[in-house]
């Protein structure tokens, strides 16, 4: 009887749970739906400290510089990403400890504001910063930096202008979603032909176990059938346990040491060419190469934010005539 009653009930559940699924696609397919950044949680800044280090690093000697902080006015809306203003204090007063020079914007619109700065930081999503003119707005910065604490900036644009920009928000949105790898992917496969051998080569240690990281994945679906290599390849693509161990054995093997970084190639994508991620290869990796039959090497930086710097496609014949 017992089991008869725990049967009927088990049955009801699972046809519950098929009912909801079948409601679920039937009204996504009535509603017309189409994926986009709003059907996901904004992007979030998650260091409760305020992130000073991330700025401080990046000047070999901070004392002085001038960062400019594009926030929100008390009585401006709180959108969603914008950074809460107790963290954006804990930001300024870190700073301030450090000797640099901190002004906030208050909600002021970027052409009312007045004087040169060395960086800026995003901690206010709104449509007037988001939506800046990165080129006026590189004019106006010494280093050349942009901080984004909202994950409103776009990579590709800022590139555009001769701008680093470094994304430190939090993105919920799958990797289909990003724009700066839809670019990329555009451009791979113009540059590409479908049955090629792409080599990928990190040009320095990875950096991050961040399971976004791993843009190999998306990368690799969309540009089938072209054969990809990697290190490790069913570690650094399998579970996340695997792929932190694999994150580890490469840091150990230190390819990378002893090779020079070829800041004078010209780059194919982006405008920072200071930040050119192709490097010689040693005699392993040129090995593989040629086993494996490869006509180009993708060389990347391992970060969980897709940005077109970190990527850079060259020819074997070239990368050959670098040793």
């Amino acid at each position: 009887m017992l089991f008869t009653i725990l049967s009927r009930v088990h049955s009801l559940s699972l046809l519950l749970v098929l009912t909801f699924l079948g409601a679920t696609i039937i009204g996504a397919a009535k509603t017309g739906f189409v994926p986009d950044h709003s059907r996901y949680d904004a992007a979030e800044f998650q260091n409760n400290k305020g992130g000073s280090r991330f700025i401080v690093s990046v000047f070999p000697n901070p004392s002085g510089k001038r960062i400019l902080l594009l926030d929100n006015a008390a009585t401006d809306p709180v959108l969603a990403a914008t950074v809460p203003r107790e963290i954006v204090d804990k930001l300024y007063n870190a700073l301030i400890r450090k000797g640099l020079t901190v002004i906030h914007s208050y909600g002021m619109a970027l052409d009312e504001i007045e004087g040169e700065f060395d960086a800026a930081v995003l901690i206010y999503p709104s449509d007037d910063y988001v939506n800046a003119d990165f080129t006026k707005l590189a004019a106006r910065l010494e280093a050349k930096v942009l901080f984004d604490y909202c994950a409103g900036w776009s990579s590709a644009d800022a590139d555009a202008a001769g701008l680093m920009h470094m994304n430190f928000a939090r993105t919920y949105w799958p990797h289909w979603l990003d724009s700066e790898m839809r670019q990329f992917v555009e451009y791979m496969q113009k540059a590409t032909a479908a049955g090629d051998g792409i080599l990928w080569v990190p040009s320095e240690a990875l950096s991050t176990t961040a399971a976004r990281a791993r843009w190999f994945l998306p990368l690799n679906y969309y540009l089938a059938p072209r054969r990809f290599y990697l290190y490790k390849p069913k570690e650094g693509t399998s579970f996340l346990t695997e792929y932190f161990q694999w994150v580890k054995d490469y840091g150990e093997t230190r390819p990378y040491e002893n090779q020079v970084r070829m800041k004078s190639h010209p780059r194919a994508l982006s405008k920072l060419t200071k930040m050119n991620t192709a490097r010689t290869l040693n005699e392993e990796e040129l090995q593989i190469a040629a086993d494996r039959d490869v006509q180009w090497i993708l060389f990347w930086r391992h970060q969980a934010d897709f940005k077109i710097c970190d990527f850079e496609l060259v020819d074997i014949e070239t990368v050959r005539g670098w040793k």
